[in-house]
């Protein structure tokens, strides 16, 4: 007999089954932001509205991504920078690879975490600043501040809305993409590309 869904530690609602590699969720039923520690459920506020628009990339819709297969969303989480928002997926490929994908007016990038031994040091987040990363040189072309407005699904870390992070994209030889983000608290990294958002297809 399968096991019953955790509850909501806020409304008691039966949250989605959890994926194993998340370690928070929202509440499909109350919005609440939910994280799992040490095994057990506790509420971390709100989840955010995440305000409808067209998304080439959605929750557990499968979609084709050109070099990773076929790729399905379990998580999302938008920034907004003023001008107009970004949106970040995790999910994994049929092949069980974790990916982050991100979509920004039209452009999209596709990602994995850096390994920590790998971090940059000294990185400056400012136009033109160079890292050097696996003895790649990286030359930094976008440097936005972004507050996280909203997240839904399950998601490998804990986020919090209304975090503000310093968001740097460093462009490499042959469309390589090394991201950083920097906030109150924390910091990461992630090694990429973009992809062409016309091969992004329904799977």
């Amino acid at each position: 007999m399968p096991e019953a869904p955790d509850p909501c530690p806020n409304c008691g609602g039966p949250l989605p089954r959890r994926l194993r590699h998340a370690r928070m969720a929202s509440c499909p039923y109350c919005g609440t932001a939910v994280v799992l520690d040490d095994e057990a459920l506790r509420v971390a506020g709100e989840a955010g509205v995440m305000a409808d628009a067209p998304e080439l990339i959605g929750l557990g819709r499968a979609v084709e991504l050109p070099g990773h297969g076929v790729f399905t969303a379990t998580g999302h989480v938008r920034y907004d920078y003023g001008r107009g928002h970004w949106d970040e997926y995790h999910g994994a490929t049929l092949g069980g690879d974790l990916l982050w994908v991100s979509v920004d007016e039209g452009d999209v990038a596709v990602q994995r975490p850096l390994p920590r031994e790998a971090w940059p040091t000294d990185a400056a987040f400012r136009l033109g600043a160079a890292i050097l990363v696996g003895g790649e040189r990286f030359e930094a072309s976008e440097v936005e501040n972004a507050t996280l407005a909203a997240f839904r699904g399950q998601l490998p870390e804990p986020v919090a809305v209304g975090d503000v992070h310093l968001t740097a994209n460093f462009t490499g030889p042959q469309g390589a993409l090394v991201s950083g983000e920097r906030w109150d608290g924390g910091v990461a990294w992630y090694r990429g590309a973009w992809v062409d958002p016309f091969a992004v297809r329904p799977a």
